[in-house]
């Protein structure tokens, strides 16, 4: 299960967000992004940002009626 955090990141990436864009929104350091994005990947198997992108999708992050976080 990912952590609240990871899925705030992968969120924002899910968006279509740079690490250096979620960094800025987050008040996070591009270092620490990345860090959540691997673990969250890792956690879930995913490899790329086309996966995060379908995971997203999936997971109804981005419809019609979602706004960006």
């Amino acid at each position: 299960e990912l952590t609240e955090r990871e899925e705030q990141v992968l969120r924002h990436i899910a968006w279509g967000r740079s690490n250096k864009e979620v960094a800025a929104q987050l008040g996070l350091s591009i270092k620490t992004v990345e860090g959540y994005k691997a673990e969250a990947l890792a956690k879930l198997g995913l490899r790329s940002r086309s996966d995060i992108l379908r995971h997203g999708l999936s997971r109804g992050w981005i419809a019609d009626d979602a706004s960006p976080p």
